[in-house]
């Protein structure tokens, strides 16, 4: 008996998209061998023709590319005054290295470059004796130069009202207010957020529902729009407010933005608390300057106590009470916090290192964190964390503050929990007259 096979599929169509695949990716392969060609051309001059020089961004900002070509791939963006050191000279192109933003190092365009930094007096002078479009030119080089000075926006403001653009000149206006002036905005359709300021960094940690209740803050992307302001918390208190000044990168599990806090014109490394897009319920909790010897020492007894019903490594709990080491990073700490109704609350965190129990088993931490609620001379334990904890998991704690987050007149403990390639903030609130943590989020790695 005959079989009926199906035709067999023609390889035409295949072999033809293969093909015309391969056609369509020659131009680009014809670019990169260009690209090549011309870098490597480009450097052999630069060797044998050195011209060193200092030069300086007189532009808003210059690309600094990796050819000299016009359409050669951005390495960076180097600011108006940032001073360059030139190699040599390549045709219209120069190449040079700058330490602004980062350390960097290609190809620059030599008109962009000029033989002094540009400063406010010498831009207002070149202002004043321009016209048209070219003071409008001249004035955003000044906002560049300074974005946060109200004279550097009225510059602009003034050319663009001598030329009769309103609506150029309501712009312009807008723009100078929300650099100078920055305000706390919340747009409407965007929940309650809680950020995480850390180094000059803006983290998003959570959302919160007013009922005590936190989720992940899943903070789209325009939340982090540059000049955009938010209230400043630090040691349980409202502290003014930070604005954006620059978009960074995906941190752990969200973004994260540069912040400065006015009049400050740059991002504080030294800058942390905690912020957000609405006034929260600041002065619930203050944080305490001093932790009296008594206190200290209840504390030593009863974290002792917790570690040893733990069974933990009994040289691992001596090393963890004493005083917190910043260069091994183990040790007490110490904190003291003022509740509403002046309730006394003792926060402590230790950690140190446990010796292996075998050769073959992985280094391990202790991690413990212990509230002792005061009364006199009395201390009651009101909320703890007793482990080991390492490997990819490790986490340890740090206090980082008592803030009213859900409105309700009570703290809320927030604090950071150290990871190993990262961090995130941990909130403990009290439920029944104990604390416990009751949300972790705002991972950002290291």
């Amino acid at each position: 008996m005959t079989r009926n096979h199906p035709p067999r599929p023609s390889l035409w169509p295949l072999q033809a998209a293969f093909a015309l695949g391969a056609l369509s990716a020659l131009p680009a392969l014809a670019q990169s061998n260009d690209a090549d060609r011309d870098y490597r051309e480009a450097v052999a001059h630069c060797e044998s023709h050195p011209q060193p020089s200092t030069r300086y961004v007189v532009v808003d900002a210059a690309r600094m590319r990796s050819v000299p070509r016009a359409e050669g791939g951005a390495v960076t963006s180097v600011p108006i005054g940032a001073e360059v050191k030139v190699q040599c000279a390549f045709g219209e192109w120069v190449r040079a290295t700058s330490e602004r933003p980062n350390p960097s190092v290609g190809w620059i365009r030599a008109d962009l470059l000029g033989p002094r930094a540009p400063t406010a007096a010498s831009l207002e002078q070149d202002y004043r004796r321009a016209s048209g479009a070219e003071r409008r030119t001249i004035a955003e080089r000044a906002i560049a130069l300074r974005p946060f000075a109200r004279e550097s926006h009225q510059l602009l403001i003034d050319a663009l009202q001598a030329d009769g653009d309103t609506a150029a000149v309501q712009a312009a206006t807008t723009r100078r207010e929300r650099m100078t002036a920055p305000k706390v905005e919340r747009p409407a359709g965007e929940p309650r957020l809680l950020f995480g300021v850390d180094g000059g960094y803006l983290t998003a940690i959570a959302r919160i529902d007013g009922r005590g209740r936190y989720a992940d803050a899943a903070a789209p992307d325009s939340t982090f729009a540059v000049w955009r302001g938010f209230n400043l918390y630090r040691n349980g208190v409202a502290d003014g407010l930070i604005q954006i000044i620059d978009r960074g990168e995906s941190a752990g599990l969200g973004m994260e933005a540069h912040v400065r806090r006015p009049p400050a014109t740059e991002r504080d490394e030294r800058l942390s608390g905690l912020a957000s897009n609405e006034t929260l319920g600041a002065g619930a909790a203050r944080i305490e300057p001093k932790v009296s010897a008594d206190e200290h020492r209840a504390v030593e007894r009863e974290l002792r106590a917790v570690l040893t019903r733990q069974r933990m490594d009994r040289a691992a709990i001596d090393k963890a009470l004493r005083p917190y080491d910043e260069k091994e990073r183990n040790g007490l700490r110490v904190h003291a916090i003022a509740l509403a109704g002046e309730q006394r609350l003792l926060v402590a965190t230790a950690d140190a290192a446990v010796r292996p129990k075998r050769a073959d088993q992985a280094d391990t931490s202790l991690d413990a964190v212990l509230l002792l609620e005061v009364s006199g001379k009395q201390y009651r334990n009101v909320g703890e964390i007793a482990r080991e904890t390492g490997g990819d998991v490790v986490e340890t704690h740090s206090f980082h503050d008592a803030l009213d987050l859900d409105g309700d007149g009570q703290a809320e403990l927030i604090f950071r929990l150290h990871q190993y390639e990262g961090s995130e903030y941990q909130i403990w609130s009290q439920q029944s007259g104990q604390w416990k943590p009751v949300y972790a989020g705002g991972y950002v790695g290291v």
